[in-house]
């Protein structure tokens, strides 16, 4: 039969455009998708009938470009789609010049994607097995189980979404029906539309393989490269079950791997941690149950992914997690019967610096901790705590894997297919919501004391009911029992100092909604503030409402600027003023100029979203290098 690239002729007269919203899913973060789409499919793969972990490696390599299958037509198909790129955005025609310039050089990156212990993508290649799932059909995921970690069939576009190319080789070895082992190995191009040499309309997706019907080669071929192949002999497949995934034209930014160790062990620490599953990325890093401490402590790791998105608070988060999920005494394991879910497990850990948040993870998956469920979107009032739950029964698994969304981070009823579904779902969600916070007020909150007894007290006022040696009487307290109970003291701002500036004079926050006052100004003002205003002062009845920001850090760039990095807890525009930290007060400092909103009244006002990382530079009045203070204020 004759092999090659074949993009199937297009006789509807439809146009596949560059924009395959497959890819553009995984495009913001291709990376840290890879990580967690791929690892997924591998767990999903597993060889029950192994005890040993899932391990899935990464490798990077340099290969001749010659040494790709059927070379000349595929740059042939990047020639006629650069062509076809005319018409289309600047993004598409810029990708098809820099593919075919990878095309033409000497040597090309590969990433290799091979793992163990698993069963391979069973073929063959027609609807219904897993293979045809991977390769052809779209929106479609077969797996074999009802419990699997992916579920939509989207995640197999992550890998093309970190390829030049768009291109990748699927090789992989399983055991049939019969008992017999096969391996199946075919690549697929996700392009676009264009006409070929006759004028021909030709599809977006091709395939390399055989060009009948599009079909893959089975067995051993001699056109078949040695680092495509899963195995290069049939009488050493038994000994190669698993999958080689290929990416051809590998995008290695700096700092890939970096990246996709952290998200790793931010999305599989459960799995890691429970030796289901390990990790290596070439040579730098083995990510398994003994080393995953290693990973979290790395300094090179936290740099990498400081800037991004949720970053490093999550990957901080995930460490935490970790934390809980260990054979410390100090973890407080909960178990539940549940009606719905059924066996389900609340692992809590109390102490300082924990971030009072809840991970729900799924067969070892971290799915999410910040769900919109009511009794788990606050713990103002508790201990610092973190806390991981985890369904253990089959059925309940069956039932939240059903609720997530395709990014599998969240718990929607919504997506279930009846009312009566839908209705059964949120009651397992709200139910699990009030016995973790049950749980959580058990354990992470200072218990009341309804009577207390104050021995210093006791030379003043004598016990009820008996004789103390205390000079109080013996009277029933008309108000009932003394109740103390344990409550946060509020954080409030320190007095700030301001330089007086000639005509007026900016007066400090009051306390309690009295408002801030004006100092003496030079207009006259006798800066009592008050509910009022001073005559010559500027100072304001109402303060502004402060606003919280987490994790916040402002690192020196230069004498005269800091780099402000913060996670604001509400949405919306906030000013943020600036000050210099003293001994006994705190003086504002102006900025002058800033990378992102704008200055006003020296201040840097600018819009917010809660819960997504912000980092803005910003040029000071003057030369300052000390102890900065930052305040975020509602507009």
């Amino acid at each position: 039969m004759t092999t090659g690239w074949n993009h199937p002729v297009d006789d509807a007269d439809q146009w596949d455009g560059f924009n395959e919203p497959g890819i553009e899913h995984f495009s913001g973060s291709p990376i840290r998708h890879l990580a967690r789409e791929v690892n997924q499919n591998s767990l999903d793969s597993h060889d029950e009938r192994s005890s040993k972990p899932v391990i899935v490696e990464f490798k990077k390599r340099s290969i001749s470009t010659q040494s790709i299958p059927s070379l000349d037509e595929l740059r042939e198909t990047f020639a006629f789609c650069n062509n076809a790129a005319e018409n289309e955005s600047a993004k598409s025609k810029s990708f098809f010049e820099t593919a075919l310039k990878e095309l033409s050089s000497k040597k090309i990156t590969v990433l290799e994607i091979a793992d163990y212990n698993t069963k391979g993508i069973k073929g063959p290649s027609r609807n219904g097995s897993p293979f045809y799932a991977f390769i052809k059909a779209k929106g479609q995921s077969k797996k074999a189980s009802e419990t699997a970690t992916g579920s939509f069939g989207i995640g197999k576009f992550a890998p093309y979404a970190v390829s030049k190319l768009r291109t990748v080789f699927v090789s992989t070895v399983f055991e049939d029906e019969d008992g017999k082992y096969q391996q199946l190995t075919q690549g697929k191009s996700i392009l676009m539309s264009h006409d070929d040499k006759a004028g021909q309309r030709r599809q977006g997706i091709g395939f390399w393989g055989i060009k009948e019907k599009c079909q893959p080669i089975d067995g051993i071929d001699p056109k078949i490269s040695d680092w495509l192949r899963c195995s290069s002999s049939t009488a050493d497949y038994k000994k190669h079950v698993g999958t080689n995934l290929t990416i051809l034209g590998f995008n290695d930014e700096e700092g890939w791997e970096e990246n996709l160790a952290a998200s790793i062990v931010e999305n599989f620490f459960g799995s890691i941690k429970e030796g289901k599953l390990e990790v290596r990325i070439g040579d730098k890093y083995a990510i398994t149950a003994n080393s995953i401490d290693s990973i979290f402590a790395s300094s090179d790791i936290k740099s990498a992914i400081e800037d991004q998105k949720n970053e490093p608070e999550q990957f901080e988060h995930s460490q935490n997690y970790l934390e809980c999920l260990g054979e410390s005494a100090a973890v407080i394991i909960e178990p539940k019967q549940d009606p719905i879910l059924g066996l389900c497990e609340l692992r809590i850990f109390v102490g300082d610096g924990m971030p009072k948040k809840v991970a729900f993870l799924r067969n070892g998956m971290f799915i999410s901790d910040s769900l919109n469920i009511q009794g788990l979107k606050s713990f103002s009032d508790f201990k610092e705590f973190v806390a991981v739950f985890q369904c253990k029964s089959k059925v309940g698994i069956e039932l939240l894997r059903a609720m997530e969304p395709p990014r599998h981070d969240d718990f929607e009823p919504e997506r279930l297919p009846t009312k009566d579904a839908q209705d059964r779902g949120r009651k397992a969600l709200r139910g699990v919501a009030r016995w973790i916070r049950e749980r959580l007020q058990r354990h992470a909150k200072d218990p009341v004391s309804e009577i207390t007894k104050l021995d210093e007290l006791k030379d003043f006022f004598a016990e009820e009911g008996n004789s103390g040696e205390g000079n109080g009487s013996e009277e029933i307290n008309p108000y009932g029992s003394i109740t103390i109970k344990a409550k946060p003291i509020p954080v409030r701002m320190s007095k700030v100092q301001v330089p007086e500036q000639e005509g007026s004079s900016q007066g400090t926050d009051g306390e309690d909604g009295e408002g801030g006052g004006g100092a003496e100004g030079a207009g006259g003002g006798d800066g009592q503030g008050g509910k009022g205003t001073s005559k010559g002062g500027t100072g304001s009845a109402t303060a502004k409402p402060t606003v919280g920001l987490s994790n916040l850090r402002a690192v020196v760039t230069s004498g005269t600027s800091r780099r402000i990095s913060f996670t604001p807890l509400v949405s919306g525009t906030i000013e943020l003023s600036l000050f210099e930290v003293g001994a006994d007060s705190d003086y504002l400092i102006a900025a002058t100029a800033c990378g992102k909103g704008n200055i006003k009244h020296g201040k840097v006002q600018l819009p917010v979203t809660k819960g997504e990382r912000e980092s803005v530079d910003i040029t000071l009045s003057e030369n300052f290098t000390g102890a900065l203070k930052v305040a975020g204020h509602e507009i």
